[in-house]
Order: C-alpha cells, then structure tokens, then sequence
C-alpha cells in the first residue's frame, strides 16, 4: 500500500455540540507524518478512525485495510503480547533486541515501568504486519536512552508511519510530512515539524495582521450603524401618523405622498445593508483562531509552619532483589525540586513512598503519571458535583492551561493531555502548599507544556516533579535528585543543587 487516502470524512461525538472533523480530506504517503494540535483537537479520534476504532459518519478513508494502532496509553498489556514474546523468529529477536525487551517481562506487566511498558508495547506493534503504523506520544514516559532507542526502532518501519508527539526532537527525526489541526481546520505541510511550524506562524501572523484590521474596520461599522439607527429612529418619527388630528387630511396626504416616493424606505434599506456587512464581518472574525486569555496565578495561603518536609535515609526494594537507596532529603518552601533518572531507576515508586513516610498536614496536590479509566471516571463525577462558582472557576484554570473550557465540559471522551489538565485544575482549587507531579508533561500539548511551566515557576509552595523532559527539568527545578544505577543491582539518589 502507497498511501492512505481520506476524503470528506466528518466526525460528531454524540455529547458534543459541534463535530470535531467536518468534511476534511487528507492523504498520507510511505514515510512518517506528524500529526500535531493541542488537547482535544482530534488527534487520537482521527487515529481512531483511521484504524476502524471509531466510525465515520460521513466520507470515506481508503487504503486502511492493514492498521496497527499503538495507542497511548499503557494501562493494560497488548493483546498480542504473549505471542510476541513466545515467538523465535529473526525478525522478533531483532525487536526485542532493539528495544532492549527482556525475557522475564512477561507476565510482570503489572511490576513494570511505565517506560518498559512503553518500549513493549511499540514493539508488538511494530511486529505486526501492517501497511499503516500509528503511534501515539511514543516518547511518554520514555529516558533519553530509551527514546533514542524508540526513534532507532520507529525508523526502521517501512511502512505508512503516522505519529502523534509532543516531544520536538522525535517530530524532526521521523517526520517527512505534518498535518496540522488548528481551530477545527486540518493543515498540510510536505515538510518536517520545525520547518511546517515557521510556514504556520507566518500563517498566523497574517490572520492576526488581518484580524487587527478587521476589528478597526468593525469599530467603524459600529459607529455608523449607530448614526444610521438614529436617522431611522428620526423618519418613522417623521412619517408617523401618530399624533394627527383626524380631520388634518392636508398633512396627512404629504405623509403618504412621502412614503409612496419611497423616502422613508432609504435610510432603514442603507441600515439594513451595514447591519449585513456587519454580520459577515464578524463571521469572518470568528473563523480566525481564537485566543483566550492564558496563565495561572496561585490563590491561598501557603502553610509554611510545614516545612521544611524531609524523608530520612533509608532504602526500597524495587523488583525481586534490586534496591534504591537514598540519604535524608528534604524540600523546603518554595522549593522545586526535579527528579530524573533512567526508566526502572524507582522514581516514582520513591515518590509514593515519599508520601506514605512524610508528617504532612495541609493539602496537598498529587498526580500520577497515568490517568485509570476509574479514577477518570472518579474525575468526572466530582467535577459535575461541584457548586456553579467552583465549577466556573475549575474550566477558567483549564482553559489557562491552553483548552477549550466548553468542549471539555460537554466531552464525555476528552483526551489524556485535557484529563491532565483537569485533574491539575481541580488539585489548585484547593490551593496546596506541596504539589507532587509525575511526568506532567505526558500527553500535553507543547503550548500547554509552556503555560504549565510558567505557573509553576510562580508558584510560591513546595514542588516536587518527575520529568524526562530536559527543557522542562532545566527551566524549572531549583535543585535536582538524580537517581542512577550503582552496583550489585542497587539504584542510588544523588542530590544536586
């Protein structure tokens, strides 16, 4: 198969007001092609339907007879792990190998990292026989190793690649091709990411240009419409009938002699002729992206008399007989403390247990680097049963956080990226005074990965996070606890400052 081919094929979900996809067409060639736009954009649906997932109402999609979908999530296993893993063919051990899969991770799904789970799942994906594989957020989860052992993989596909990433680096070392969903219209570039990112923000820069003018030209308008209300106000009054005596048939005869040579009809047809350039004015306006007012700012106070929180020497096993040992820690107020280290290392079994050993009184804000479907569904019920003030005040925080307040609300699928961002959301209104992150960044957009890392930059509490996002670590960790492999399978937290 050349290429997959999509043509007018439109998408509604059945809570949703508006229909994600409407009419879009698109082809997609051997190769990989990036498909990028922020939480609940319609990425994931798009591979949805692509891979049969989800049913088009409307259009058609040709050449999607052999489809792999290696979705993002990693709370269950592939269906077709076993069979991967018990197959002896070249082509498997050559996978496994190049994923650096190990034996005994069969059957220990549950015990193994997010990362190792990553790397799995990509490779009984990139075993099975397709003409078309789509990844989506490969690099979730994944150590710079391991992601560069994830781009060495995903290159050797022959095949029809889509890709679905936040991570920049991944974009521009697989991307031939990328589409682009912005405000509902679907984009095209025969480019790689960086390259169609400078074409598109010379785009936007140019919707901007002419939105500016056409909010001058709309103040105008305005202005006119009102002095041309007041001259049809002034000429009803002026061929009204109201106030004349019965028997003055003199005044009234000029009066419809006024009305017959059309001279009250001028000034209401030139009004009505404003009041529809007007109209298309605005629509036009409303076709531009729209921007909304971004940015978070902490409210509360923070407990101090809490800190510093310290955690004392001690160590944790961490599978059969590997352990992670750490010296006393603490964080202080207003610290904000970044934790890296290769998948496997205990990063975020030590959080968990940070946690549990920790004597802490006030509120404080923990998110896990997955979402369960359960505690999605958890998610949902707390939210509709907030009063309408907390409520309004919760979708004003996620639409800082880069996402549209009202289609989330009305989504009964939103995306993982918008689950993130409406668990954080819902985690502020209480105003901690510690926040504990484990991988934030995953599943997030890159303009919301932005406005995140701002606020936290002026959030006055204490911040512990999880990230193997170098840009983000760097940006924002005032101090940093390294975890690395010692010897006689033993892990070893060093504290850098």
């Amino acid at each position: 198969m050349n290429s997959l081919k999509i043509r007018n094929l439109s998408y509604k979900y059945l809570s949703a007001a508006e229909p994600i996809f409407n009419a879009i067409n698109l082809d997609f060639e051997k190769g990989w092609s990036a498909v990028t736009g922020i939480n609940g954009s319609g990425k994931s649906t798009l591979l949805k339907l692509i891979s049969k997932e989800l049913k088009s109402e409307k259009g058609m999609i040709v050449g999607n007879s052999l489809v792999v979908y290696c979705e993002q999530n990693t709370e269950f296993p592939p269906k077709e792990l076993e069979e991967f893993m018990m197959t002896y063919t070249r082509e498997a051990y050559k996978l496994r190998d190049l994923l650096q899969v190990k034996d005994e991770w069969l059957g220990a799904w549950d015990i193994l990292s997010h990362g190792e789970r990553k790397r799995l799942q990509l490779a009984v994906a990139l075993s099975s026989d397709s003409d078309v594989l789509m990844v989506d957020e490969p690099t979730n989860h994944l150590d710079s190793q391991s992601q560069a052992i994830v781009v060495e993989a995903l290159k050797s596909y022959r095949g029809i690649g889509i890709l679905v990433s936040h991570d920049r680096t991944l974009l521009d070392s697989l991307s031939q091709h990328t589409v682009m969903i912005k405000s509902g219209e679907v984009l095209k570039y025969r480019s790689k990411f960086s390259l169609a990112q400078e074409a598109y923000e010379q785009t936007l820069s140019h919707k901007k240009k002419v939105l500016s003018e056409q909010e001058h030209e709309l103040k105008k308008i305005k202005k006119v419409v009102q002095v041309q209300r007041e001259k049809v106000s002034l000429a009803k009054k002026k061929f009204s009938k109201k106030g004349v005596g019965r028997d003055d048939s003199s005044l009234k005869e000029k009066i419809n002699g006024a009305i017959l040579t059309g001279k009250d009809k001028n000034d209401g047809q030139m009004l009505k002729r404003t009041l529809t350039k007007q109209h298309h004015l605005s629509e036009n306006m409303d076709k531009l992206s729209k921007e909304y007012e971004t940015g978070i700012k902490f409210k509360g106070k923070i407990a101090k008399h809490n800190f510093p929180i310290s955690i004392e020497k001690s160590c944790i096993t961490l599978f059969e007989s590997t352990q992670l040992c750490f010296p006393r820690l603490s964080v202080d107020v207003a610290e904000k403390v970044g934790i890296s280290g290769e998948n496997g290392a205990g990063k975020s079994t030590f959080i968990r247990s940070f946690i549990q050993k920790i004597n802490y009184e006030s509120e404080y804000l923990y998110i896990a680097q997955e979402i369960t479907d359960k505690k999605a569904e958890q998610l949902f019920q707390d939210v509709n049963n907030l009063d309408t003030e907390m409520k309004g005040e919760l979708f004003t925080l996620v639409q800082r956080l880069g996402s549209d307040a009202k289609a989330l609300l009305n989504s009964t699928v939103p995306s993982p990226g918008e689950m993130r961002k409406l668990l954080i959301a819902q985690g502020l209104l209480k105003s901690p005074s510690l926040i504990i992150l484990d991988e934030p960044t995953n599943h997030m957009d890159l303009e919301s990965i932005q406005l995140l890392e701002s606020a936290l930059k002026e959030y006055e509490g204490a911040l512990l996070f999880i990230t193997h996002d170098k840009i983000f670590l760097e940006n924002l960790s005032t101090k940093q606890w390294v975890f690395e492999k010692s010897e006689n399978q033993r892990y070893t937290v060093e504290e850098i400052l």
